[in-house]
């Protein structure tokens, strides 16, 4: 699946997700705009270097909407739309039951981890807004089962902090309308 972050407006923006069979589901708009990493791409960054598999994007990957994905279905009559809709919105309810807590943990890494990245940046006022977040992430990280804070260990929060630097240059760079784009 290839995921692609679209700046659609000065505080907007996108997430469209070309599937392996060529379906393409898009969520647009999509919430929590940041000017250096928009939420979603932070959840993103996240599931895939942890391996949270029924989450949004291991639930897209997998061929379900994740709860607030549509398809996208160019050329097709509003019927057709609705009836893809449907078909979509059945499937992703079957999707992984055993799974639905991984929702929960993408959220804890998601604050988590941005938590960090923000704490060590170069940028004065992003470490100062990490700091302000250190207490909640704290708590989330104490109050994490002993098996999930394990994930947390130093050498993949810097490979972490790593890939949130990298997505949140690439984001910054972009004008309205272009996109960056990324495997999952």
């Amino acid at each position: 699946m290839i995921v692609s972050f679209i700046r659609t407006g000065e505080r907007r923006y996108a997430v469209r997700a070309m599937l392996s069979d060529g379906r393409i589901l898009q969520m647009d708009p999509a919430p929590g705009f940041d000017a250096w990493m928009p939420h979603d791409l932070q959840h993103f960054i996240v599931e895939k270097q942890l391996g949270i598999a029924g989450a949004v994007f291991g639930r897209l990957a997998a061929g379900g909407t994740a709860g607030t994905f549509h398809a996208v279905a160019d050329g097709a009559s509003a019927r057709e739309a609705s009836r893809l809709r449907r078909r979509q919105a059945a499937k992703d309810a079957r999707l992984m039951p055993e799974r639905h807590e991984d929702y929960a943990r993408s959220e804890r890494a998601t604050y988590v981890c941005w938590q960090d990245w923000l704490q060590h940046a170069n940028d004065p006022v992003s470490r100062a807004r990490g700091a302000e977040m250190s207490l909640a992430a704290r708590s989330m990280l104490d109050r994490m089962p002993a098996a999930e804070r394990a994930m947390y260990t130093p050498a993949r929060r810097a490979a972490l902090r790593q890939e949130f630097e990298r997505l949140s240059r690439n984001w910054t760079k972009l004008a309205v309308g272009e996109s960056l784009s990324e495997p999952w």
